[in-house]
């Protein structure tokens, strides 16, 4: 009897089912039991304004890692979006205690507000970093309190320019200084996608070698994905396989896709379009949800072998691409949920449409349906972290990762064994010809061979021609450093240059006035330094500027503090957050310095003097860098004036005095 064809596609849809039972059913309950604990620790009751003394989490001063805070919290949800950071500093709020490992709390129209303390053991105060490492959250506001006094706040997100944010990263990095003992903090996350909460307390130097080994291995796994992407984009164009077209576009996507969800895009490649910034995921999920279909149809031969597949595929490409294009004019709110929807659906459709054809007999149904399966369960452990049904780690945050590197690598084998299937199968069938007569075999064997060394000779050229790209990305790299290098650095002294300090002088400025800081510039000169040229040669004023700079580096240490030589036998120092009675005395210090300093130059010693001008910020506020500079050079010059080997501060002149007849 034979069955129609909707009879047979159910059939094999059901010996597909059956083989993967184990699996699902594994997963389901994983679900299940996260969702259990889900549904618990939403039932928790409100604090009594006596209980809601938010958890304290103890900093420990030089730890090489981040102090997670996690749930160590206090929140309260604002579905309204009514509640202010004054009405939330009132005391009868109703907090609730966070039962969750993580603060997570999945797509959300909702506002959080959080509250929690951090102790300070030391006996002086402590610069320490609050990360934040969800970068795609839209507003994120942090206060440190004083008993009812905002001492220190920052308000950042992704709908704020990337050059807003106080400490130049692609997560939210936030710099606070903790005073003795108990520090309080209230904090508010909104986002049009998921609200996500796992707050690190950093020491600085240990964020920055984080930050640095972080970046290694996300370069690293970019740089697999390009690599993959860029090998079989020449495969494409070598040998006009459409599958390698769409593979080329699904792995390109996701790669952008990570690149954004990760903070990069923002950081690094359009850190000044907010607008595209604001649905740039969605639109990179909605890409991967085209092509992978498209993928799907021209790999499997779904048109050939499977019509009912087919069909269903071609609904869902439909359905991809109308929300690929209402990305960008319905809300992102909305979009993000359905793309991600749309991308669990396709690689499930996708999995299912493989063991399918597996059971059919496909030849490449195996490496397919591995692949697939490795990506479906990453998605689903990265789409239940944002839902809120799974914590927040390293392998549940980089899972969609992990599954696209090896989805990635599987695929292009299931494609490379495609290419040698067909090649085989052709083979075959010139082989079978040849038989029937000797003279064609022997002509036709001479095809194969060459035909046979025409491949390995493009392969061949291929694996060249990466190389040689790689080759050529990183020796542009290393002369793009050494440029960097070269523009900002003085090569005689080895300090910064006079451009780099200019540069880095507007920068400084602008902070400090956003942030109320005060700002302090030091003008260095030394003293006779022609009579030195004169009498001893310009290689020993070669030697007496290195050794100036020497005295420079070991007395200003302090981080983000700037050393520059600004020409000739001048320099000049910017000192962030530093009043003008410590400028003063750090250009004293220095003064005496080089006043006790001596060197050797071809067996005489050498000795020296330097004069300093000082000038800050506080002296009546300077509207340019280039004003805070000017007023350090008079100060200079009437030390040269009155003597030299000393420092004078910058005078505001007097312009009530009557004028001199």
């Amino acid at each position: 009897m034979l069955l129609s064809p909707s009879t047979q596609f159910c059939a094999l849809l059901k010996q597909a089912m059956h083989a993967l039972w184990l699996p699902f059913a594994i997963m389901l309950c994983t679900l299940t039991v996260h969702a259990d604990n889900l549904s618990i620790s939403d039932q928790t009751r409100f604090l009594t304004p006596a209980q809601s003394v938010a958890p304290s989490t103890r900093y420990i001063p030089n730890a090489a890692q981040g102090i997670p805070i996690g749930s160590n919290m206090l929140y309260l949800e604002d579905d309204r979006h009514l509640q202010s950071i004054h009405s939330i500093m009132e005391k009868n709020q109703e907090w609730k205690k966070i039962q969750r490992t993580s603060p997570n709390f999945g797509f959300t129209s909702s506002a959080y507000w959080f509250k929690f303390d951090i102790e300070n053991p030391l006996e002086n105060p402590a610069p320490v970093y609050l990360e934040l490492a969800i970068p795609f959250l839209d507003k994120v506001e942090i206060y440190q309190l004083d008993t009812d006094t905002i001492v220190t706040q920052h308000i950042v997100g992704d709908t704020y320019p990337f050059s807003e944010r106080p400490i130049s990263h692609q997560n939210f990095v936030l710099p606070f200084t903790l005073q003795v003992g108990a520090n309080s903090f209230i904090m508010r996350i909104a986002s049009a996608g998921t609200v996500e909460a796992p707050l690190i307390l950093w020491d600085p130097e240990a964020h920055a070698k984080y930050s640095s080994d972080d970046h290694l291995v996300q370069g690293i796994w970019a740089g697999v994905i390009g690599i993959m992407v860029i090998y079989n984009l020449l495969l494409f164009f070598s040998i006009r396989e459409l599958s390698y077209f769409y593979y080329v576009i699904f792995v390109f996507n996701f790669l952008l896709f990570q690149v954004s969800l990760k903070g990069y895009g923002f950081a690094y490649l359009w850190p000044d379009s907010l607008e595209w910034n604001s649905y740039a995921i969605s639109v990179f999920i909605a890409g991967c949800n085209v092509s992978v279909l498209l993928l799907i149809m021209e790999f499997l031969q779904l048109k050939e072998t499977n019509r009912i597949a087919y069909r269903i595929a071609q609904s869902l490409t439909l359905i991809a691409a109308i929300f690929f294009v209402l990305t960008f004019l319905i809300p992102y709110s909305i979009t993000i949920r359905v793309n991600s929807t749309l991308a669990l659906t396709n690689c499930s459709t996708s999995m299912i449409l493989g063991y399918i054809a597996l059971i059919r007999g496909h030849p490449d149904a195996r490496y397919y349906c591995l692949a697939w399966t490795a990506t479906f369960l990453g998605i689903v452990i990265l789409g239940a972290v944002k839902f809120g049904a799974l914590e927040a780690n390293f392998f549940t945050n980089n899972a969609g990762q992990l599954g696209v590197m090896i989805l990635v690598s599987l695929l292009s084998l299931a494609l490379a064994s495609r290419i040698n299937r067909e090649k085989e199968m052709r083979i075959h069938a010139q082989e079978s010809v040849l038989s029937s007569e000797k003279k064609l075999r022997e002509s036709q064997a001479e095809l194969l061979e060459t035909q046979t060394s025409i491949n390995a000779q493009l392969e061949l050229k291929v694996r060249e021609r990466t190389q040689s790209m790689q080759r050529a990305l990183t020796e542009l790299e290393q002369a793009n450093n050494r440029l960097e290098l070269a523009s900002t650095t003085d090569s005689l002294t080895t300090l910064f240059n006079r451009r780099h300090f200019e540069s880095r002088l507007q920068i400084e400025l602008k902070r400090a006035e956003r942030h109320g800081r005060e700002l302090s510039v030091i003008l260095c000169d030394l003293d006779r330094f022609k009579s030195i040229n004169d009498n001893f040669g310009h290689k020993t004023g070669d030697e007496c500027l290195r050794h100036a700079a020497v005295i420079l580096k070991n007395t200003i240490t302090r981080s983000g503090d700037i050393i520059a030589r600004y020409g000739g036998e001048e320099f000049i120092i910017l000192l962030v957050d530093t009043t003008l009675n410590e400028a003063e005395h750090v250009a004293n210090t220095l003064c005496r310095t080089f006043a006790n300093s001596a060197f050797e130059s071809n067996g005489k010693i050498i000795e020296f003097t330097a004069s300093f001008g000082v000038s800050a910020t506080s002296q009546d506020a300077p509207k340019t860098p280039d004003e805070l500079v000017t007023r350090a050079d008079i100060a200079l010059y009437e030390a040269k004036n009155n003597g030299r080997n000393q420092v004078r501060l910058w005078q505001k002149p007097d312009t009530s005095a009557p004028e001199e007849v």
